[in-house]
């Protein structure tokens, strides 16, 4: 799956280091070409995942599952663009 970003920083990305941030974020840090290759690396294996839980039958706690995999990949992605 490839990055889906390949022009120019818009107004939301900060091109200097020091750039103050925010817990909410108003301004992202462009990232390095290794940091776009993990970060589309852990979407893909979160979708290989996805994939393997729909074979479980539906219910609760494969709807917790789902959660649980949203918040993992949503909390590693936090960490690398931070």
């Amino acid at each position: 799956m490839p990055h889906l970003f390949a022009g120019e920083p818009d107004d939301r990305q900060s091109e200097s280091a020091e750039a103050s941030m925010s817990r909410f974020r108003p301004r992202y840090r462009k990232l390095t070409d290794a940091e776009v290759v993990l970060h589309d690396e852990l979407k893909t294996k979160a979708t290989e995942l996805e994939a393997l839980f729909d074979k479980v039958a539906p219910g609760r706690y494969r709807s917790l599952a789902y959660t649980a995999l949203e918040e993992a990949i949503m909390w590693a992605v936090k960490q690398l663009t931070a």
